[in-house]
């Protein structure tokens, strides 16, 4: 592995056999998975990916699996995005053709020491419609999150629904690699998978809040992980984890591994066998107990110290045994903090509150309640954000409208209608700076045939 742990690409690159695409999401919790870049790389070259796979690829890929011919190893693509020989090996191919260095971060390569690849990826593609056609509506380049590989993540936690993977046009499943895959599209009948919540063909199930707070909670926390990858200086060693774990023993029930066991209701033997660096748990079990423990994966796996994120509390199988209270002593009421932000989270009033409006309903500073309670902060913040990104979206969408109207409506009048003359007409003229509202001005100006 330490052959694909080399220094990031410097500005001047060497010349490569295929393009050299920038790696959509870097640095955040939605990079796109290697099966998305091979897709793009292959519409790139104007080529199906099985293609691109066959001859491109494979002659470089000599093992018994048969490497890139896709024929052949179909049912077993999700491996391509895992921490297995096939990822490795696919990714020093394309690292060798496109003159990337940077291709593992499209994996879980680098978490190949701490995440056993049992029950690790699904088999067949997943993904959010709303995700996709908010992606192509605002002009974002469309991928597929390594994200939504992982059994683990069950919904979207932008969107906080559950993923899909039966195409609502022909109602099959996709591969997460096939012949003829197209990111965003059916790889089956080639239909678009993108939809928004209104008139859309996918049935949206409810899930009870409870569940939904776990679930979210999920995600994000493999999220941190996916987004700390390029920081991360080597692999983190499998004693990682025994290490974490043993922390976590000796914090919350003193050492005694039986007490911690019945905590995180795991068989004692089990416990034993990773803290003692015997086994590794999977990486939706060691999810669950960090959900169970309120405390970070990711620092779980990088540091020693164990700090939950509802303050420091120690736990006994029944109720906290005892509270170390926060430099801030009017956190004091951590149950009532707590609920009070979960309840914000849950509550599907529009617009959502921001986590600054929720901090001064609490009578707290933002970074004190991020410092207690990071993970249900972030989760404010992020549907939030995810909020005011789709009211601008809206906007422009409207503005788009409205230009059309007021071009038809000038041109009827026999005025032409110049830049200048339809931002006069316009509501918010300022949108006429963005690209897509520009675009529908020429595009509208053209269909008259208007071509001054």
């Amino acid at each position: 592995m330490d052959e694909l742990w080399e220094p990031p690409e410097s500005p001047v690159q060497r010349c490569s056999i295929l393009h050299y695409l920038n790696l959509v999401g870097i640095n955040t919790p939605y990079v796109e998975s290697l099966t998305s870049h091979i897709s793009r790389l292959a519409e790139a070259h104007s080529l199906y990916p099985g293609v691109l796979m066959e001859r491109g690829i494979a002659p470089l890929i000599a093992k018994q699996y048969t490497g890139g011919n896709l024929h052949t190893i179909y049912s077993h693509t999700c491996a391509l995005n895992g921490t297995g020989v096939m990822a490795s090996d696919l990714v020093q191919a394309l690292n060798n053709l496109t003159g990337h260095r940077q291709l593992h971060l499209l994996t879980m390569l680098p978490w190949v020491e701490v995440v056993p690849q049992r029950e690790l990826l699904y088999s067949s593609r997943f993904w959010c419609p709303q995700c996709y056609e908010e992606n192509r509506i605002s002009g974002f380049e469309i991928h597929e999150p390594l994200l939504w590989t992982l059994k683990i993540v069950k919904i979207c936690p932008i969107h906080q629904q559950l993923l899909f993977n039966l195409c609502p046009h022909c109602g099959q499943t996709n591969y997460l690699l096939s012949w003829r895959s197209r990111v965003g599209y059916c790889s089956k009948c080639q239909k678009w998978l993108g939809a928004s919540r209104s008139g859309s063909l996918y049935e949206y199930n409810s899930v009870p809040e409870v569940e939904m707070q776990r679930l979210v909670w999920s995600a994000n926390a493999v999220g941190e992980l996916i987004a700390s990858a390029p920081s991360l200086p080597t692999l983190i060693a499998r004693e990682n984890v025994a290490r974490g774990l043993g922390n976590c023993v000796e914090f919350f029930a003193d050492g005694n591994i039986a007490e911690f066991a019945r905590l995180v209701q795991a068989p004692k033997n089990t416990v034993w066998l990773w803290c003692k660096g015997k086994n590794l748990p999977q990486l939706d079990t060691l999810v669950a107990l960090c959900f169970r423990l309120k405390i970070s994966v990711l620092d779980l796996l990088m540091n020693e110290k164990i700090e939950t994120l509802e303050s420091v509390i120690r736990l006994s199988p029944g109720k906290p045994i005892s509270t170390r209270r926060s430099p801030d002593t009017r956190l004091a009421d951590l149950d009532r903090v707590e609920s009070h932000l979960a309840a914000v989270l849950l509550d599907h009033k529009l617009p959502p509150p921001s986590l600054e409006a929720a901090s001064k309903a609490l009578g707290f500073h933002r970074e004190t309640l991020y410092r207690n309670f990071k993970e249900l902060c972030r989760a404010i913040s992020a549907r939030y954000d995810q909020y005011e990104q789709i009211r601008y979206l809206r906007s422009i969408e409207e503005c788009c409208e409205e230009v059309r109207q007021v071009v038809h409506r000038l041109h009827r009048e026999g005025t032409y209608p110049s830049e200048a003359r339809v931002s006069q007409h316009l509501t918010k003229p300022g949108y006429l700076r963005n690209k897509r509202v520009r675009s529908v001005l020429q595009e509208t100006r053209q269909g008259l045939g208007l071509t001054k």
